[in-house]
C-alpha cells in the first residue's frame, strides 16, 4: 500500500512538474488543451442540442396533455360521471378532460381543409393557453355551433371574421340510426369565434369546437369519449395510472405519455442527439491522441526515475502504472476543467443572448443537465483510461 501511494504522488507530480526541455512542455501541455478543449465543445453541444430539443418541445408539450386516456380497442369508450369524478380525485391529478376527437372537413364554397376537430367543456384544461394564443377572438365552449381554428387553417380557408361567413364541418357518422340513410357523414355550420397562432403543424392539425356540437356532428353517445387528457401534479408515470384505473372502467383502456403521444418527433430527436454525440466523441478520440504522444515521450524522457525506482526495489511494471494513472489524471483533470469552461459560456449564453437563432433574434436555446455533464465525464474518462491503457502496453512491448 505504502509503493502504491508513492506511484501515486510521483503521477501527480509528474502532471504538475515542468520537464527540463521545452519541447516536451509543449507536448504536454497542448495534449491537456486539447482534452480541456474536446470536453469543454461537447458539453456545449449537447446542451445547445438539449435548449433546441426543449426549445421545439415546447409547442408541441403545449398543447399535449401530461397523460391521456384511450380506448384499447375502437376510437370511443364510455366514461361515467362518477368515474371520472375518481380520477380526478387521484392525488396526482391536477386536472382531466374527457375530449372527443375526430376528422373532419371544413370547407366553404371556395377552399377545403382536414383537420382533427376536438369537441371540449368549459373546464377544458387549454382553455387558458388557447386564450393567451389568441390571434384574434376568444374560444367559449358553452357556445353552441361555435369554432376555433388555427391561423395557418384559417389562412388557407380565406377565413373571414364576420356573422355572415361560417364553415360547414363534415364528419363520419358513428351510428347509422336508419336503413334509409343512405349518407354516411353529418355536417353541420360553425360560427368562426376565434383564431390562434402557435405554429403551423399545429395550427394545421387542431381545431376546437364544443363537445355537444362535435357529439351531435358525429352521431356518439352522452357519456362516449375519444380520450381522458390528464394534468398532473410534477412527473407521474404512465404506469402510476395505469395502475389506479385499472378495473375503474367498463371497457379496457390505454395509457399514453408525451413521448407516446408524439412518437416520430421524440425518435427523430433521440437519433439526432445521438448521432451529434458519436460525432463529437470522435473528435474526442482523436483529440486523445496527443496524450498517446505525450505520455510516450515522457516514459522516454523518464528513464533515469526507471532505474531509481528498481534501486528502490520496484518493478519495471510500476513504471508503466505510474504514467498510466498519469494519463487518467489528465483526462479526468481536463474533463472537469472543459466543464467548467462550457459551464461559463453556457451561463454567459443564457444571461447575456451571445448568439441568437439565425434570422430571427430569439436567443439560441441552451441547456445545461446534469445527465449531460455526466456524459461528457464519463466519455472523456474512459477514452482516458482506454488510450493511457494502450500507451503504458505499447512501452511494455517495446
Amino acid at each position: 500500500m505504502i509503493f502504491k501511494s508513492y506511484i501515486y504522488r510521483l503521477a501527480i507530480r509528474y502532471f504538475f512538474s515542468k520537464d527540463s526541455k521545452t519541447i516536451v512542455n509543449r507536448i504536454n501541455g497542448f495534449a491537456f488543451l486539447m482534452i480541456v478543449a474536446a470536453s469543454s465543445v461537447l458539453l456545449v453541444v449537447l446542451s445547445a442540442f438539449a435548449g433546441l430539443k426543449d426549445f421545439g418541445l415546447a409547442y408541441t408539450s403545449s398543447f399535449d396533455p401530461d397523460l391521456k386516456i384511450i380506448p384499447e380497442t375502437g376510437s370511443y369508450f364510455i366514461l361515467k360521471d362518477k368515474d371520472l369524478d375518481k380520477i380526478r380525485g387521484f392525488d396526482f391529478v391536477k386536472d382531466a378532460s374527457p375530449v372527443i376527437e375526430e376528422k373532419v372537413v371544413l370547407s366553404n364554397e371556395l377552399n377545403s381543409g382536414a383537420t382533427i376537430l376536438k369537441g371540449v367543456n368549459n373546464d377544458y384544461h387549454l382553455l387558458g393557453v388557447l386564450d393567451s394564443l389568441s390571434l384574434i377572438g376568444v374560444f367559449s365552449p358553452s357556445k353552441d355551433n361555435s369554432l376555433y381554428l388555427g391561423a395557418d387553417l384559417a389562412s388557407s380557408l380565406e377565413v373571414v371574421m364576420s356573422e355572415d361567413f361560417s364553415l360547414l364541418a363534415t364528419a363520419a357518422k358513428k351510428k347509422t340510426r336508419s336503413l334509409f340513410s343512405f349518407s354516411p357523414f353529418n355536417s353541420t355550420k360553425l360560427e368562426i369565434e376565434g383564431i390562434y397562432q402557435i405554429s403551423l403543424d399545429i395550427e394545421k392539425k387542431y381545431a376546437f369546437a364544443p363537445i355537444k356540437t362535435v357529439r351531435s356532428l358525429v352521431g356518439t353517445n352522452e357519456n362516449s369519449y375519444t380520450s381522458v387528457e390528464i394534468i398532473t401534479n410534477g412527473f407521474v408515470g404512465k404506469e402510476v395510472l395505469s395502475k389506479e384505473i385499472d378495473g375503474l372502467l367498463n371497457s379496457p383502456v390505454v395509457v399514453l405519455d408525451k413521448q407516446d403521444l408524439n412518437p416520430a418527433l421524440y425518435k427523430m430527436l433521440n437519433t439526432e442527439n445521438l448521432a451529434v454525440y458519436l460525432i463529437f466523441s470522435i473528435v474526442a478520440l482523436i483529440s486523445m491522441f496527443n496524450l498517446v504522444g505525450s505520455l510516450t515521450i515522457m516514459m522516454v524522457e523518464k528513464k533515469k526515475d526507471l532505474k531509481i525506482l528498481k534501486s528502490l526495489g520496484g518493478k519495471e511494471g510500476d513504471f508503466n502504472k505510474i504514467f498510466f494513472i498519469l494519463g487518467v489524471f489528465t483526462s479526468v483533470f481536463g474533463a472537469f476543467l472543459g466543464i467548467f469552461i462550457a459551464w461559463v459560456v453556457i451561463v454567459f449564453q443564457n444571461s447575456y443572448s451571445l448568439v441568437v437563432v439565425p434570422g430571427t433574434s430569439i436567443p439560441y436555446p441552451i441547456s445545461l443537465t446534469l445527465i449531460n455533464v455526466f456524459i461528457v465525464f464519463s466519455t472523456i474518462f474512459f477514452l482516458g483510461v482506454i488510450t493511457s491503457a494502450w500507451s503504458t502496453r505499447l512501452r511494455s512491448k517495446t
